[in-house]
């Protein structure tokens, strides 16, 4: 039987369990959109053998000055598995949220990509280039 982590254990004051991870909020910050681009391009990969876990991407658009989160989409990546979301943010400031479930074996990356999905250079952040941010984890 597969077990879904999504962080640290939720019942450590009832069964004594240690967190194993810890959860984390990784963001872009807000990016203008570059020539050409066409959308926002996400890859999140499980490279556990044998661990499921979920993971929640989000895009969010900036222009007005208030968030409109235009993508929100939670995923159960299973032992091994590769998911890519694929949001238009033409044309406007976005920011890329992804709420990471603490493993070392799921990584997420993200692209700014033209209307034929060429990745264009500028605005690639691979996961050691996102931001942790202090807020609560959805």
């Amino acid at each position: 039987m597969r077990t879904i982590s999504s962080g640290p254990c939720q019942r450590s004051k009832c069964c004594g369990q240690v967190p194993r991870f810890k959860r984390q909020v990784l963001t872009t910050g807000v990016l203008n959109t570059v020539v050409n681009q066409a959308a926002a391009h996400i890859e999140v990969a499980n490279l556990d053998p044998t661990e499921t876990f979920q993971v929640r991407v989000q895009v969010i658009d900036w222009s007005t000055g208030t968030p409109i989160v235009q993508l929100n989409q939670l995923v159960t990546l299973l032992p091994n598995q590769h998911d890519i979301f694929t949001q238009s943010v033409t044309p406007f400031h976005y920011e890329v949220r992804i709420f990471h479930p603490g493993s070392p074996n799921v990584i997420a990356n993200t692209f700014a990509i033209d209307a034929a999905t060429f990745t264009l250079p500028g605005l690639t952040f691979n996961q050691k280039d996102l931001m942790k941010l202090d807020i609560p984890f959805i």
